[in-house]
């Protein structure tokens, strides 16, 4: 008896007397499959339907077949099944097993659900935004329309306690699942390679486990792809190798979960897909990459990146848990023990880290225009909620208050994302339409080529083409992917059927696809135009100003504009996989409404004049520049002020006599209050009130530089505050010689006079400045104009210092006069005078 069974009869009383439950059972208890045939069993909800959320396609399958076998009918009966593109079910139907968009899609088209009783959300830990967005929306049909609704969320391994607060304290039922134990074991750092680490776990796990299949998680299909081929080459005959990851068809996927022969063992390579819901047959023991593939949208620059990551521990145990169903397992994990503590408890929710472009177009439909108006379980970044709405609204899906428009709601009945969605509906004519289905299956499936070294998204729809011709012959010389190529295929047919058309793309030429694709792809990818930099015939800039990068194999090299369908924006500069070359004609013409025109000027240096240029731009792109061959004079004054706000105001006149005014007026501003503070940056600021009212008539850089610089620095001066600058910062220092003597005010060490010794004798004490609070910094000089002290403090100098300075100087300097008395000594000449 399964572990779940227990408890079904406190499953059965709570849903009786309460509206929602919360169900944590673990892995192996049996909930997928034994909780809703027993509650239909029960016929707790009359003649209405049980709707089973299912996150995986081939799950919902394989578990729709499992429960109506067990009922000794055929899937269509009272057990039937519903996902993308495929159902099987009938008017006897009490029990549909679904998958996410189509709840959300029958949850849009019906908000009152009249005839469903339960919706059960399956493997809910998965936390996957459709998941959340479907809760979001049961629960508000629940209490706003259908207050009899039933809603169980089942999981293994999951916050009971927020899910719970959520559903407004949900009762919480648990339930032990472990029919068997599982031996854990940890084996140490991983190889530089991962496929000879799995290689050398795997031998080890054979000799443990002496019968069974084993199942081995990985990250992603390359790296599945990779260890493939390294054990075939080293396990025997008697061994099958066996991929399962969601990009398989579905058919293959379904291959996999049933056993067929006990005499051979299987080895199979698996993603997350065989996480949770799946039930694998034979499984004994499993090897644990402790590794995922976790898409992350980056809302800077639009782009996603994926990234191989840890796995959480939650994720860790359901993996485990896999080993023990049929029997006493074994679980080996490739990191060491240690390592295991640092693991996160449970994997980020998909709603915060993915684009929501789909999400807000929903919400949208559902009423839900602002981001505070969400019953949010687990909130996303609000900013990538803002940018998702901007991008429905460039795509025509929704208005600026975020109102969903008919576009919008045409959108979402082709269930496709809504860039593509958007590119469909723009289609208009036969040829554009096929196109269109093509281009639109293409991206919502992996790429059809195997190891594709070409970006051009065009190559792939010569490929279709020529493959409803000649499917060998294509698959062969184009490189393709054969399941993957028909489901692309199928799926192009089926958005054909929902735009009205039918899918005959055999007499599509290349001259139609060359035609078409580039403006179809603008239209749904416009942020992603891009532009060849200047440097490199790989490197492009995007509209949105991020950098991306071409393969050096690639045919599109050297375009220089291209629309970028699909791109890892892990890097910097990311890898491009899926663009299409576009002419600048059709840019200028597609986005006229969107160009904005801009006239930049610079100086150049050596030809002393200002140089202008008009450009036409889309956001980041230049489309169009061109040289101003004249600067008009009316442009002439705002030019410069841009020149000189950006470069400084060293374009100006300044003379040496201008410069020390200023270093003048920006130390008094410093030291006294009262006195306006005057520096570079201030007169910068200050350009409209005492330069641009002068430059009436200039209209070349000559012309500016023949202004009186001085003159109008002091003109930002009252009379007073001129006055106040020549006594409390004079120019000069007057020296007892009555010699006059230029002040440095320099910005680190202060007003400073550079002086002979001998011509400051007779100066009891240092100057003051700024009104008596800054002492004259002194510079003292030798005869052979050296520096031989510096003083702040003259009369501290002639007290101490100056008798030793004397001593040594007239050893050098004998015929020049050092005193013993040099405050009694006449100032001036340094030399003796001649005796007579």
């Amino acid at each position: 008896m399964l572990p779940i069974e227990a408890v079904i009869p406190d499953i059965i009383s709570t849903l009786a007397s309460d509206s929602r439950l919360v169900l944590q059972a673990e892995p192996g208890a049996g909930k997928s499959t034994l909780v809703p045939l027993r509650l239909l069993q029960a016929g707790l909800f009359g003649d209405k339907k049980i709707i089973m959320l299912e996150p995986r396609r081939v799950a919902a399958k394989s578990i729709a077949h499992y429960l109506a076998k067990q009922l000794g009918e055929t899937v269509g009966e009272r057990v039937g099944y519903q996902i993308r593109n495929e159902k099987r079910l009938s008017a006897k139907t009490r029990l549909e097993i679904v998958t996410e968009g189509v709840l959300t899609r029958r949850l849009q088209a019906d908000p009152e659900l009249v005839d469903v009783g339960l919706i059960i959300f399956d493997e809910f830990h998965e936390r996957s935004i459709h998941a959340d967005l479907a809760l979001m929306l049961a629960y508000e049909v629940q209490q706003a329309y259908r207050d009899d609704l039933k809603l169980l969320v089942m999981s293994a391994t999951i916050d009971t306690a927020l899910l719970s607060r959520y559903l407004d304290d949900a009762p919480i039922l648990t339930c032990s699942g472990k029919t068997y134990p599982v031996d854990v074991a940890y084996f140490g750092k991983p190889s530089q390679y991962l496929s000879d680490h799995v290689l050398r776990a795997l031998q080890q796990v054979l000799r443990v486990q002496e019968s069974g299949d084993i199942l081995v998680f990985l990250p992603g299909q390359g790296e599945i792809v990779r260890c493939i081929e390294a054990c075939k080459a080293t396990l025997g005959e008697d061994i099958i190798c066996l991929p399962l990851y969601g990009g398989l068809p579905l058919a293959e996927q379904e291959k996999v979960l049933s056993k067929q022969s006990a005499a051979v063992r299987r080895v199979i390579f698996a993603t997350n897909i065989a996480e949770t819901s799946l039930t694998i047959e034979g499984i004994t023991g499993v090897i644990d990459s402790g590794l995922e593939k976790r898409l992350t949208y980056d809302v800077k620059s639009g782009l996603s990146r994926l990234d191989t990551v840890m796995i959480s521990k939650a994720s860790a145990t359901q993996r485990a848990g896999r080993a023990g169903r049929l029997q006493p397992g074994y679980c080996l994990r490739l990191w060491q023990e240690s390592a295991h503590n640092t693991l996160s408890d449970f994997q980020p929710e998909e709603i915060t880290t993915t684009d929501l472009c789909s999400l807000a177009l929903e919400l949208s439909a559902w009423g839900i225009t602002q981001y505070q108006d969400a019953n949010w379980l687990s909130a996303p970044p609000e900013r990538h909620f803002t940018v998702a709405r901007q991008l429905n609204n460039a795509l025509n899906l929704v208005d600026e208050q975020n109102k969903i428009l008919t576009a919008g709601q045409m959108a979402l009945a082709l269930g496709v994302a809504p860039r593509l969605a958007s590119m469909l509906l723009q289609s208009s004519t036969l040829q554009e339409q096929q196109i269109a289905c093509l281009l639109a299956a293409m991206l919502s499936e992996r790429d059809i080529q195997i190891q594709a070294e070409n970006s051009d998204i065009t190559r792939r729809l010569l490929a279709l083409v020529e493959y409803s011709k000649d499917k060998k012959a294509a698959t062969s010389a184009y490189r393709l992917h054969r399941a993957t190529t028909e489901v692309v295929l199928t799926l192009a047919k089926s958005f054909a059927k929902k735009l009205g058309i039918v899918l005959n793309i055999e007499r599509l030429s290349l001259t139609d696809i060359h035609n078409h694709t580039a403006s179809l792809l603008l239209h749904a990818f416009v942020d992603r135009a891009a532009q060849k930099r200047a440097h490199g015939d790989n490197r492009y800039l995007l509209a949105n100003g991020r950098g991306v990068t071409l393969r050096e194999a690639d045919t599109l090299q050297g375009e220089e504009y291209l629309v970028v369908c699909d791109v890892d924006g892990k890097n910097k500069d990311g890898l491009v996989y899926l663009a299409c070359a576009v002419s600048q004609s059709l840019l200028l013409e597609q986005l006229a409404s969107q160009l904005s025109e801009e006239t930049h000027y610079q100086l150049d240096n050596k030809k002393e004049a200002i140089l202008g240029r008009r450009r036409l731009c889309y956001q980041a792109l230049i489309l169009k520049e061109q040289n101003l061959s004249q600067i008009p004079a009316c442009e002439f004054e705002s030019c410069v002020k841009d020149i000189l706000t950006s470069q400084g105001l060293g374009l100006l006149n300044w003379s040496a006599k201008s410069q020390a005014w200023l270093a003048r007026a920006k130390w008094l501003g410093e030291h006294v209050d009262e006195f306006p503070c005057i520096s570079e940056a201030h007169l910068i600021a200050q350009l409209d009130t005492w330069l641009l009212p002068y430059l009436s008539g200039v209209s070349t850089i000559k012309q500016l530089k023949q202004l009186d610089i001085f003159n109008l620095l002091q003109a930002t001066l009252t009379w007073d505050q001129q006055q106040q600058l020549a006594s409390q910062a004079p120019e000069f220092y007057i020296t007892p010689s009555e010699k006059r003597v230029l002040i440095r005010y320099d910005e680190h060490q202060g007003p400073t006079v550079s002086v002979v010794l001998q011509e400051m004798f007779g100066q009891l004490e240092s100057p003051m400045l700024a009104g008596g609070k800054v002492a004259v910094r002194f510079e003292l000089l030798s005869p052979a104009k050296r520096p031989i002290q510096t003083t702040s403090d003259l009369g501290n100098f002639w007290r101490t210092s100056y008798f030793d300075v004397a001593k040594e100087m007239r050893g050098r300097y004998p015929k020049h006069r050092w005193p013993d008395k040099p405050l009694e000594e006449k100032p001036g000449r340094s030399i003796k005078p001649k005796s007579h």
